[in-house]
C-alpha cells in the first residue's frame, strides 16, 4: 500500500473518531446539562444516539486494524448520513462529523437552504415538529465517493 493511500485512509479514520467523540460529548451535553428532563423516551433516543456515534468510532479504529472491513464500515455509516429529513411526525437527521447540507424546506412553501452542522442527531416517530424538509450533506457524499475509490484502489493494488 502507498503512503499516499495510507495517508488518505488515516484522514478519514481521524475524521470519523473525531465526528464520533464530538457526537457522544454533544449528546451527553444535551441530555444532562440540566436544560432538559431525561425521561425513558428521551434516554431511548440518547442511547440511539450514542449507539450511532459509537460505530462511527468504530468505523475510525477498524480503519487502522483491517483496512478493507474499515473501508466498508465506513461507507455504511456516512451512507446513514447522507439524506436527512423531517415530514410530519417522522423525521432522521445523523451527522458524525461535519455536515454541509443542501435541501429544501417545505413550509412556506419550496424555500432552498444551506444548513451546517456538526456531529448532530435527531430523531422523531409520533410526534409532529410541523416540519417539512430534505436534505442532502454533501461532506458524507464526498466521502462516499472517496472511501469507494479507495476501495477500487484497494483491489487493484492487492493490498487487503
Amino acid at each position: 500500500m502507498t503512503t499516499q493511500l495510507k495517508n488518505q485512509i488515516k484522514a478519514i479514520a481521524i475524521y470519523q473518531l473525531a465526528g464520533g467523540i464530538i457526537g457522544i460529548i454533544l449528546t451527553v451535553w444535551v441530555m444532562f446539562g440540566g436544560k432538559m428532563v431525561v425521561d425513558q423516551p428521551a434516554l431511548r433516543m440518547g442511547l440511539f444516539a450514542g449507539g450511532l456515534f459509537l460505530f462511527s468510532i468504530l468505523c475510525g479504529r477498524m480503519l487502522f486494524r483491517n483496512t478493507k472491513r474499515g473501508l466498508i464500515l465506513s461507507l455504511v455509516n456516512q451512507v446513514l448520513q447522507v439524506i436527512y429529513f423531517s415530514f410530519g411526525a417522522y423525521g432522521f437527521q445523523y451527522v458524525a462529523g461535519l455536515r454541509v447540507g443542501i435541501g429544501v424546506d417545505m413550509v412556506e412553501g419550496w424555500i432552498f437552504k444551506f444548513r451546517l452542522a456538526i456531529s448532530s442527531f435527531h430523531f422523531s416517530f409520533g410526534s409532529d415538529l410541523d416540519q417539512r424538509f430534505i436534505g442532502v450533506n454533501i461532506v458524507a457524499l464526498f466521502l462516499i465517493f472517496w472511501i469507494e475509490r479507495l476501495l477500487e484502489k484497494l483491489k487493484t493494488n492487492k493490498a487487503v
